[in-house]
């Protein structure tokens, strides 16, 4: 299944996740999968970690 990166337009190959017929969870309405590329993901997670990092003093 092709998606497109809500960051940067790219598309994107996903793997369609099939559910268990024989789960018995009560059926949800589906949502639009939010797709990130690796790029965007990568460049997300480092200004997540940068965000969390205690400045350096003076």
């Amino acid at each position: 299944m092709q998606a497109r990166c809500i960051m940067c337009g790219r598309i994107v190959e996903t793997e369609e996740f099939i559910p268990d017929p024989y789960d018995d969870e009560d059926e949800l309405p589906k949502k639009s999968p939010v797709v990130f590329c690796q790029l965007c993901e990568a460049k997300l997670r480092h200004e997540s970690d940068e965000s969390q990092k205690v400045p350096k003093p003076m």
